[in-house]
């Protein structure tokens, strides 16, 4: 089962909503995208991270229990969407310039190009969890703004939660996409 819950400013940007649309601006998965999901997911104690974000981070610690003590990440649900957080920008033909204050800037219609891009993401995302031995429930979130679009999934366990209930509560525009096998 499949479903998709987005804020007030999201759900305004990707009117009309169709899954089977390609995103306009990203018509296909780069390169760079298609060699994350290549490589799948590795299990870390429990948690579900991509197998190139493996050791990513040199001061954050191997073990997830570890990088969960010494960071502060609440439980797996916070490590494993810190540990799979990626700009979808990096991956996708969108300007990002520069202002004078050395900002970041994306402009609003490659900001919903990339929202597009995340259901994209979502759905591949989706397809690695399915395969495993034992398919759990995921859950895959997407966050815009004008600086940046940042991706990142989790298992979904009782009694954890990274967004919270209150979409609209975020300044930016949110899609959260959930998979129950």
């Amino acid at each position: 089962m499949l479903t998709i819950r987005m804020n007030e400013a999201a759900a305004s940007a990707l009117q009309p909503l169709t899954i089977v649309d390609p995103p306009p601006a990203v018509l296909g998965l780069s390169e760079g995208l298609r060699d994350k999901f290549a490589l799948g997911l590795t299990c870390n104690e429990g948690a579900w991270i991509f197998t190139d974000h493996v050791g990513q981070w040199a001061a954050v610690p191997a073990s997830a229990s570890e990088a969960i003590a010494k960071t502060g990440w609440r439980d797996l649900t916070g490590y494993e969407c810190n540990v799979n957080a990626f700009h979808l920008e990096d991956y996708a033909p969108v300007s990002v310039t520069i202002t004078d204050g050395c900002q970041p800037q994306i402009d609003y219609e490659d900001q919903i190009a990339l929202l597009r891009l995340g259901l994209v993401v979502a759905d591949n995302v989706f397809g690695l969890m399915g395969a495993l031995p034992e398919p759990f429930p995921a859950r895959c979130i997407v966050s815009a703004n004008d600086t940046c679009v940042i991706f990142r999934f989790h298992g979904i366990r009782a009694g954890e939660e990274w967004a919270g209930p209150d979409l609209d509560g975020w300044s930016d525009m949110m899609v959260i996409i959930d998979r129950h096998p």
